[in-house]
């Protein structure tokens, strides 16, 4: 295991090395996001005030106001030269300033939100088409507060999975080769937009309330020769999460079904035995399926959450 961390690490610093010795162009888009990301990085202080910034901004109207919440919260000196260069920049051209950064932040959205409804979604999916890249697409929002809510979503998930095969309907795999494993509509599901009350202590009852909702979309996702991932969130769902995607791929009607997978997070300690059980369970069940193993997005999350409960940090 040792020999493998330090291989781990030995990869990762490279890959780090070779993204300073080639940065972007400092006046470009790319450039502005990746001094951006870095700065963030090795600034925790900084990185909280920028998305706390980040977060309010869309509510912002004037570039006035725009320009009172930049110096709120970045006028502290210990952000560095070029942080404090900007936001006096801003303090005197806010009429050019203010409309600049929300484009900015804007498009650093874009590089993860493909499009606000359906619709907006195809222009993004065509253009990365045409790169030979695929996709999977996700709804926006998830940890309802209510089961019409819940209702909402589902409703949501499978329009959308009709409009996603309607538009492609022509599309073949971009590399040619991997449309036997994974079909061109790819939808990925979280559980806890579909079910307002789930208690990690019962995960049986999410269960019971989670899976008449999702057997509507699997079953049309199999008409329309679509794939569904189950998506993973915050430690306290993953336990739920796998054992509602055993559970109804065990089931008859889908358990010669191969279009499904879900997702494992690296950064778990627990993904090595949680893989080890999904392979068992999946010899088991006799039938090909899929894992996406990805990082993980709420390291910062699950670190504070432990911390404010005095619990082992699950990453």
């Amino acid at each position: 295991m040792k020999t493998l961390q330090s291989e781990i690490e030995r990869r990762g610093r490279r890959i780090f090395e070779l993204v300073d010795k080639h940065p972007e162009p400092l006046f470009s888009k790319a450039g502005f996001y990746q001094r951006l990301m870095t700065l963030s990085m090795r600034d925790e202080r900084f990185k909280v005030q920028l998305f706390r910034f980040v977060d309010v901004l869309p509510s912002l109207r004037r570039s006035r106001e725009i320009i009172e919440h930049l110096n709120e919260y970045f006028s502290d000196d210990g952000f560095g030269p070029l942080v404090n260069a900007g936001v006096r920049l801003a303090r005197i051209l806010p009429w050019v300033t203010g409309p600049i950064l929300r484009w900015n932040v804007s498009g650093m959205a874009r590089q993860f939100i493909a499009g606000k409804n359906p619709d907006d979604v195809m222009p993004t999916l065509r253009k990365r088409r045409a790169q030979k890249i695929g996709f999977t697409v996700d709804l926006l929002g998830e940890a309802v507060v209510s089961e019409a809510d819940a209702d909402e979503y589902a409703a949501r998930y499978l329009d959308l999975l009709e409009k996603l095969a309607r538009e492609t309907k022509s599309w073949t795999d971009p590399l040619g080769k991997n449309s036997e494993l994974f079909p061109v509509v790819n939808l990925s599901v979280k559980i806890s937009a579909l079910y307002s009350q789930i208690n990690p202590a019962d995960p049986a009852d999410a269960i019971a309330h989670l899976a008449p909702k999702l057997r509507p979309l699997l079953r049309r996702a199999r008409e329309l020769g679509a794939f569904i991932n189950f998506d993973m969130e915050s430690y306290a769902h993953k336990n739920t999460t796998l054992e509602l995607f055993k559970t109804i791929l065990t089931e008859d009607e889908f358990k010669d079904w191969p279009y499904a997978g879900i997702v494992i997070q690296a950064y778990l300690r627990d993904s090595e035995a949680d893989l080890r059980d999904l392979i068992e369970w999946g010899r088991a069940r006799g039938t090909r399926f899929a894992v996406r193993l990805v990082k993980g997005a709420y390291w910062d999350y699950e670190t504070t959450k432990s911390l404010q409960n005095s619990w082992d940090c699950p990453v």
